[in-house]
This record gives structure tokens, C-alpha cells and sequence, in this order.
């Protein structure tokens, strides 16, 4: 299975019931990565998804159940969790140095370099066209508008 970077934002989706037209389609992204693997996720990612679930959405869920979900991530054979150290910051600010890209997403984009992931599942497609070596995959580009 080759693996995938999944963004924040797909994750948030897969369990923000609001999002009516894009719940399921990354709802069935995550359950394929569950059953097959190859998903990846950089710590950033999960932090992100904490705060957005647990005060952003329109249904906030609890910390509780925040936590439960990104600690069977962690648990599972399916996902790799990958994280930046300072030299992946230092990486980070040349892509923005160099592709004027916000510094989180070339943080993101940083880390999946270090690590070797090449694709990345994601609605915000803007920054990270940008970066050579980075693959986007926008799932939700054939959906009504929301």
C-alpha cells in the first residue's frame, strides 16, 4: 500500500457530521486506511485536528473522545505518525523562502520529505502545489459545492 499523507482537514471532515457532502467521502478515505493501511499523519496534523473537533465545528465533540481517536491512530498498524524536529523547521522556512507558502503547510510538506511520503490527501491544494516533489490528491473536487 503506498502511503499518504492525510490532512487536517479530511480528517476533521471524516468526523464532522456538519459537512454533509464531504463527511463521507473522507469517512471512506479513513475507513480504507484502517482496513489497508498507508495512511500518515504528522503530529501537527492530529493537534490540529484536536482543536478544530474539540472547538471549531459546528457539533464540537469531546476531549475525551478527541483523544480516543487520535490515540488509536497512534496505536494503529495502519497509520505512521511522523513529526519535525528542528531541522525539518529549518526546511520548513526555505520553502517558504522559496515558494512563498504559508509555514505550516511547509512544515507539513518539510516533514513528509524527511520521511519519504510524496502524497498528500488535502482540500487546500494552493500551498502545496507549490513545493516540488509533493503529490496532491483532492478528493473532494467533484462535489457540489458547500
Amino acid at each position: 500500500m503506498t502511503e499518504r499523507l492525510i490532512d487536517t482537514n479530511v480528517l476533521v471532515y471524516a468526523y464532522d457530521l456538519s459537512e454533509t457532502i464531504k463527511n463521507p467521502i473522507a469517512r471512506d478515505i479513513l475507513a480504507e486506511i484502517w482496513k489497508n493501511g498507508g495512511g500518515v499523519v504528522c503530529v501537527q496534523n492530529l493537534m490540529e485536528f484536536f482543536v478544530v473537533m474539540t472547538r471549531k465545528v459546528t457539533s464540537p465533540i469531546e476531549v475525551a473522545e478527541a483523544r480516543s481517536i487520535i490515540e488509536d491512530m497512534a496505536k494503529s498498524d495502519s497509520w505512521r505518525l511522523i513529526d519535525r524536529d528542528i531541522h525539518t523547521f529549518l526546511e520548513a522556512i526555505d520553502l517558504v523562502s522559496h515558494y512563498h507558502v504559508h509555514i505550516w503547510d511547509a512544515t507539513i510538506a518539510a516533514c513528509m520529505k524527511e520521511h519519504g511520503i510524496i502524497d498528500i490527501v488535502t482540500e487546500d491544494n494552493a500551498d502545496f502545489d507549490k513545493i516540488p516533489g509533493i503529490n496532491v490528491i483532492v478528493p473532494f473536487q467533484h462535489t457540489a459545492l458547500s
